[in-house]
C-alpha cells in the first residue's frame, strides 16, 4: 500500500495514506477500514503483559521446538503473544501454523542482502522491535542459534537473561524460571527484577499445544539494516540423526550397563528398529557415550513417544529431563525409582534383555 512507510503495515491493517509505520489508531482509521477488523484484530490491546518468541526457521518451517515454546508463552501471557521470524518471502507461508499454536502478531523481517543467520543484524532488529513492543518477556529456544543470539539482545537491552530453563511459570506480569544448577544437582528458581525478562528454553520441554485450526492475527513486513555481517569460512551440515531430542523413539542406557560390548549391542538394537540411543549422566562420566546423548537437568531434555530404559534407576535429576509418552523400564532392581513412573517394567538383566531382543528380531 502506497500510504504505509517502510513496508511496515500488514494489508488490511491501515488506510492507504492515513498512517504510517504500521500503526493507527481507531479514531484515525475507523472509517476507511474494512468493518470490525480492529475487532478481529486487536489492535488496540495493551502490549505490556505480551510475550515475544523469536521464531527459529530455515525458511521452509519452523524450528521443531517452536511449537511446544509457543505454546507455553501463551499460557504464561495474559497479554499478545508477539512472533518475530527472519525470513524472506517463503516466510509468509509460516503464517497459519504460528498462528494456530498461538501467536497472536508476527513481525516479519525482511532483508533481500540477508541469506542466513546474522546474530548481530538479527539482534539490533530485536532490540528495535523491543522496543516499539515493550513485551513483558522474550523467550529463545536453547538451540546453538537461540544461545548465540539471546545474549546479544539481552546485552543490547540492558535485560537480565536466564539461559538453559527446564521450567517457566508467571506471577502476574512476573516470569518465574527454572534451570539447573550445580552441574545438575539442584534446581534454581529465578526472577528477573527488571524488564524485560529474558530467557532461552531446553528444547522439548514443553509438549507441543494442540493447534487452534482457522485461527487469524496479525502480520507486519519489517525491514532491518544489516550490521556487522558474520562471514562464515565453513560449513557442514548436520543430519540430526543422533539428536536425541528429536527422537521418536529412544533406548537409553544407565549405571546398570556394565560393560562397553552392551553399548554397542545397544546401538545395533536402535538400527534394527529405528531408534536413537541416550544415557543417563554416570555413562557420560566414564567415556562410553558422548554428553550430546545425556538426559536430565544436566542433559538434554526429551520427549519421545517411546523410552526403553536399560539399568536406569530413575534419579530426579534424570527424570526432570524426560517427557516421553511410554516408558518401558527394564532393571534388576525391582524397587527403582523409574519402574514408579514406568507404563511397563521388566525384572531383568539389561545386556540378556538386549540380547533376547536382537535374537527376536533376526529371527
Amino acid at each position: 500500500m502506497s500510504g504505509c512507510s517502510s513496508g511496515s503495515c500488514s494489508s488490511g491493517s491501515c488506510s492507504s495514506g492515513s498512517c504510517s509505520g504500521g500503526s493507527c489508531s481507531s479514531g484515525d482509521c475507523d472509517s476507511t477500514l474494512p468493518p470490525g477488523i480492529l475487532a478481529a484484530y486487536d489492535l488496540e490491546q495493551d502490549t505490556a503483559d505480551g510475550v515475544l518468541v523469536y521464531i527459529e526457521n530455515d525458511g521452509r518451517s519452523i524450528h521443531p521446538s517452536m511449537k511446544g515454546l509457543l505454546g507455553k508463552a501463551r499460557e504464561i501471557s495474559s497479554g499478545r503473544v508477539f512472533g518475530i521470524l527472519f525470513a524472506g518471502v517463503s516466510g509468509k507461508s509460516l503464517y497459519d501454523e504460528l498462528f494456530s499454536c498461538g501467536v497472536d502478531t508476527i513481525y516479519h523481517m525482511r532483508n533481500s542482502s540477508v541469506k542466513e543467520f546474522q546474530p548481530v543484524t538479527y539482534a539490533e532488529a530485536m532490540a528495535d522491535v523491543c522496543h516499539r513492543v515493550g513485551p513483558a518477556s522474550i523467550l529463545f529456544s536453547a538451540t546453538p542459534q537461540g544461545r548465540e543470539l539471546a545474549p546479544l539482545v539481552a546485552a543490547k537491552l540492558g535485560a537480565g537473561l536466564t539461559a538453559d530453563c527446564t521450567g517457566l511459570e508467571s506471577d502476574g506480569r512476573k516470569l518465574i524460571m527454572t534451570r539447573p544448577a550445580l552441574g545438575g544437582n539442584i534446581l534454581a528458581t529465578i526472577a528477573c527484577d527488571t524488564f524485560p525478562q529474558m530467557a532461552t528454553v531446553r528444547p522439548g520441554t514443553f509438549p507441543d499445544p494442540i493447534p487452534e485450526e482457522g485461527r487469524r492475527g496479525t502480520a507486519f513486513s519489517r525491514p532491518y539494516k544489516t550490521v556487522m555481517e558474520k562471514k562464515v569460512v565453513s560449513k557442514e551440515r548436520y543430519t540430526g540423526k543422533d539428536d536425541i531430542t528429536s527422537a521418536r523413539i529412544l533406548i537409553s542406557l544407565g549405571n546398570g550397563i556394565r560393560d562397553r560390548e552392551t553399548v554397542d549391542r545397544a546401538y545395533e538394537l536402535a538400527e534394527r528398529i529405528g531408534a536413537s540411543v541416550s544415557c543417563s549422566r554416570v555413562l557420560a562420566d566414564n567415556g562410553w557415550m558422548p554428553y550430546s546423548s545425556q538426559v536430565g537437568q544436566s542433559g538434554k531434555t526429551v520427549s519421545p513417544d517411546l523410552y526403553i530404559a536399560f539399568g536406569i534407576s530413575g534419579s530426579v535429576q534424570h527424570m526432570a529431563g524426560l517427557r516421553a509418552k511410554r516408558i518401558i523400564s527394564v532393571n534388576k532392581d525391582r524397587d527403582a525409582p523409574i519402574n514408579g513412573y514406568a507404563d511397563k517394567v521388566i525384572v531383568g538383566d539389561a545386556k540378556h534383555i538386549i540380547d533376547a531382543m536382537l535374537k527376536s528380531l533376526e529371527e
